[in-house]
């Protein structure tokens, strides 16, 4: 099998983890919220002994987590569709707007799932996500080439 079917195989695999991750009832934003708040005080007792949390830097840690959670998913989502149809012209425009189709979908999936919302908001930052990875790409691959003509 060659290299561009084992990326696509392993963006498939990217993409159902994703699907499956929505339908859990674990990644509502309650849900992490409770998590944060938990390691947060567990923290505070360790280090001062008298925990205090307050909810606005609860909400706030909360909101950077899962936010920064979905820049990092669609971003490697990017990157697989990339090495998978590397070979294209277009193959950066092509991943980029297929993680975005991706991510539309993901949100519609979650407005399904129980417990779940679907915000347009998360389509702009995995959409972002996407975009940051595939200009890191471009940035990594263009300094190789840098190197690699300046050693010849």
């Amino acid at each position: 099998m060659n290299h561009r079917k084992w990326w696509a195989i392993a963006a498939i695999i990217w993409m159902t983890a994703i699907f499956f991750f929505t339908q859990l009832p674990y990644f509502t934003g309650e849900k992490t919220s409770e998590v944060i708040q938990k390691v947060v005080v567990a923290e505070q007792k360790t280090i001062n002994k008298t925990p205090s949390t307050d909810h606005t830097d609860i909400n706030k840690l909360n909101l950077i987590v899962r936010k920064a959670t979905h820049i990092v998913v669609f971003g490697i989502l990017a990157i697989l569709l990339y090495k998978a149809l590397e070979t294209n012209r277009f193959a950066y425009i092509l991943s980029w707007t297929l993680t975005v189709l991706y991510a539309i979908t993901d949100e519609w999936h979650q407005s399904f799932m129980p417990g779940r919302v679907a915000a347009y908001q998360d389509v702009l930052f995995d959409s972002v996500g996407a975009l940051v990875a595939l200009f890191i790409l471009v940035l990594i691959r263009n300094n190789y080439k840098l190197v690699k003509n300046i050693r010849t």
